[in-house]
C-alpha cells in the first residue's frame, strides 16, 4: 500500500500534500505547530482511524481525501465526520459509518483481520488494524492502545496472530467449548444419578428430601443459563433489525433514484418552490447531485453494493442466532419449565430405580467425548506452541532492532505491551515503538506503510536517530515521519544531506494555519473526482 495524496478542507481552505515517494519521507519544520500532525492525523482519519486533531482544529466540518495504491490497483478516500466514500475507475462506494466501510475494504482493498471476540469470529475495526502501522503524537501508551474502542491489547495480539496465519479455527474452537459443556453438563448428571443411588438404597426418603436441595440448584442454573443465551439471542434480533431496517431503506432509496430515471427520460423535474433542476442524494455527511445519470448510476451501485453487505451481515447474524437457539432448545430439553413440573421431576426420584442403567450409559458417553476432546485439543496445544514461538521471534527481532540502535542500552523486551507501572525516560518510549512497528513489519510482511508523528519523541540523539533512518530506509515500504529539528539542525540541511530521504520542508507555513484560500481551487477539484459531490 502507498500513499501518494493527502488533502483536507473545504470550499474556503484547503491544504495538499503530493510530494510523498514510495521510500523513506521525512515531513520537517523548524518549529512546532506548522500543520505536521494535522496532515498525518488527517491521513489516516480519511482511511478510517478515529484520529486525535487539536482542540482548536474544527476537524468535523471539514472533507479529508486520500489517494493510495494497492498493488496496480487505485483508491480514492473521502471522508467527513463518520461518512465515507471510496471511489476506483470503475465504480463509487459510499458508507453512512466507518464500520460500514471495512467489509467493503476487507472484499475489495486489503484483508483485514478477523478474531474471535466473545467467542465469534469479528472484523477489527479499523483503528485497531491501523496501530500495526501507526504512531500518532498523543496519548502514546506502550502499556496499550492509542485508540480506545471496543477492542483491548488482547485483541490486538490476537490480530497479530490472525496476520501470522495462527488464528484458531472457530470451528474447531466452537467445537471443544461445545465438547466441554457437554462433558460437564453429563458428570453433573452422572453425579446426581450416582447421589440417589445412594441415597434410595440408604431411605427413600432421605434420598427425597436430599434430591429436594439438589435439583433446586440445578434448576437455577439451568436457568441463568437459558438467561444468558436469551440475551444474547434478544442482542442479536436487536442487530439484525437494525441491519434489516437499514437494508429497506436504501432499497427504497433505489426505487426512488431508478423512478427518478424514468422520470428524466420524460421530462424535467424541478423544485416547486426555487425552480431549480439540481438534485441530491445524500447521507449523513456526504451530498452528492443526481442530476445527471452517469453520476445517478455510480450512487446506484454503491447502494446496491451496500445492500448486499447488509444482506451479507444479516445472514451472519441469522447462523448465528440459530446457532444460539439450537443451544437454547438443548437447554431447555431438560430444564423443568416451572415448580409444578419441579415437584413431578422429584416424585420421580422416588418412583424410578433404572439408575444403574444411566449410571453406566452416562460413563461411556463421558469417556467417549474425552477421547474425542483430546484428539480436539492437540490441534489447540499446537496452535498454542506455535504462537510461542512466534512470540520468541517477534521479542528477539524487536531486542534485536533495539541492540541496532542503542548498543548500550539497558532495555529488554518481554511483551509486546510494557506492564502498566513500567515507565521509559527519554528517547526510551520511541525506541520502543519503533521496535515494535519494524518487529511487526519484518515477521508479517503486511501491505501498509510506516507512519509515525513525531518519530524523534523524546529528545532522540543523533546517533540514535541516523540507525533507525537507515533501518527505515531498507525497508522494501513506504515510510512517512514527521520531525521538529533545532535551529542548528535545520540551518544544516539535516535531511536534504541525506541521499536515502525525501525530505518535505513545512517551515514556511503560518503558525497554526496550514489550510490557506490559495489551495481551495486545487482541492475542490480532487473531490469534485467523487462524481456529482457537493461541498
Amino acid at each position: 500500500m502507498l500513499v501518494k495524496k493527502i488533502a483536507f478542507g473545504d470550499k474556503s481552505e484547503a491544504f495538499i500534500e503530493e510530494r510523498l515517494t514510495d521510500g523513506l519521507n521525512v515531513i520537517y519544520s523548524d518549529d512546532n505547530n506548522r500543520g505536521k500532525t494535522l496532515v498525518i492525523q488527517g491521513l489516516m482519519y480519511s482511511l478510517g482511524y478515529e484520529s486525535i486533531f487539536p482542540s482548536s482544529f474544527n476537524y468535523k466540518e471539514k472533507y479529508f481525501y486520500s489517494e493510495i495504491e494497492v498493488g496496480s490497483s487505485k483508491y480514492k478516500f473521502l471522508r467527513k465526520k463518520n461518512s465515507i466514500a471510496i471511489k476506483t475507475d470503475e465504480s463509487l462506494q459510499i458508507f453512512n459509518s466507518v464500520s460500514e466501510a471495512r467489509y467493503f475494504l476487507d472484499k475489495f482493498v486489503f484483508r483485514v483481520p478477523k478474531i474471535l471476540k466473545d467467542n465469534r469470529p469479528t472484523l477489527v475495526d479499523l483503528s485497531l488494524l491501523y496501530e500495526l502501522f501507526f504512531i500518532g503524537q498523543d496519548n502514546r501508551n506502550p502499556s496499550g492502545l492509542i485508540s480506545k474502542g471496543q477492542f483491548n491489547k488482547l485483541d490486538f495480539k490476537n490480530m497479530v496472530y490472525d496476520l501470522a496465519g495462527l488464528s484458531p479455527n472457530a470451528e474447531n474452537f466452537g467445537e471443544i467449548k461445545d465438547i466441554k459443556n457437554r462433558i460437564t453438563d453429563l458428570k453433573t448428571k452422572l453425579n446426581q444419578t450416582k447421589k440417589k443411588i445412594s441415597l434410595i438404597k440408604k431411605n427413600p426418603d432421605i434420598a427425597e428430601i436430599a434430591s429436594k436441595t439438589y435439583d433446586s440448584e440445578r434448576v437455577q442454573g439451568k436457568i441463568r443459563a437459558i438467561s444468558e443465551i436469551n440475551e444474547s439471542i434478544s442482542k442479536l434480533k436487536r442487530s439484525r433489525q437494525r441491519e434489516i431496517n437499514r437494508k429497506s431503506k436504501l432499497e427504497q432509496l433505489v426505487s426512488e433514484l431508478s423512478s427518478l430515471n424514468r422520470g428524466l427520460s420524460e421530462g424535467n423535474i424541478q423544485c416547486g418552490e426555487c425552480g431549480s433542476d439540481k438534485i441530491v442524494y445524500s447521507n449523513n455527511d456526504l451530498t452528492f447531485e443526481v442530476s445527471n445519470i452517469d453520476v445517478r448510476n455510480e450512487i446506484l451501485k454503491s447502494i446496491s453494493e451496500n445492500i448486499s453487505q447488509k444482506v451479507e451481515i444479516i445472514n451472519d447474524s441469522s447462523r448465528e442466532i440459530n446457532t444460539l437457539q439450537e443451544s437454547l432448545n438443548k437447554e431447555l430439553a431438560d430444564a423443568p419449565p416451572s415448580f409444578q413440573q419441579i415437584i413431578l421431576y422429584q416424585e420421580q426420584i422416588v418412583s424410578d430405580r433404572n439408575y444403574d442403567d444411566e449410571s453406566f450409559s452416562l460413563t461411556l458417553e463421558i469417556d467417549a467425548l474425552k477421547l474425542h476432546l483430546t484428539s480436539s485439543q492437540e490441534i489447540d496445544e499446537a496452535l498454542k506452541v506455535d504462537r510461542k514461538d512466534f512470540d520468541e521471534k517477534l521479542l528477539n527481532e524487536m531486542n534485536n532492532l533495539y541492540s541496532s540502535i542503542d548498543p548500550n542500552g539497558n532495555l529488554e523486551f518481554e511483551d509486546i505491551f510494557t506492564k502498566r507501572d513500567s515507565t521509559f525516560s527519554g528517547s526510551e518510549g520511541q525506541e520502543f515503538y519503533f521496535c515494535k512497528l519494524i518487529a511487526l513489519s519484518n515477521l508479517l510482511d503486511h501491505s501498509f506503510p510506516i507512519v509515525v508523528d513525531s518519530f524523534r519523541d523524546g529528545e532522540l540523539s543523533t546517533s540514535k536517530e541516523d540507525s533507525m533512518l537507515d533501518i527505515y530506509s531498507a525497508l522494501d515500504r513506504q515510510v512517512i515521519l514527521t520531525s521538529t529539528l533545532k535551529d542548528e539542525e535545520y540551518n544544516s540541511d539535516k535531511y536534504e544531506k541525506r541521499g536515502n530521504v525525501n525530505s518535505i520542508d513545512y517551515s514556511k507555513h503560518q503558525d497554526c494555519k496550514i489550510l490557506s484560500g490559495d489551495k481551495k481551487e486545487d482541492f475542490v477539484e480532487l473531490i469534485s473526482s467523487f462524481d456529482g459531490i457537493v461541498i
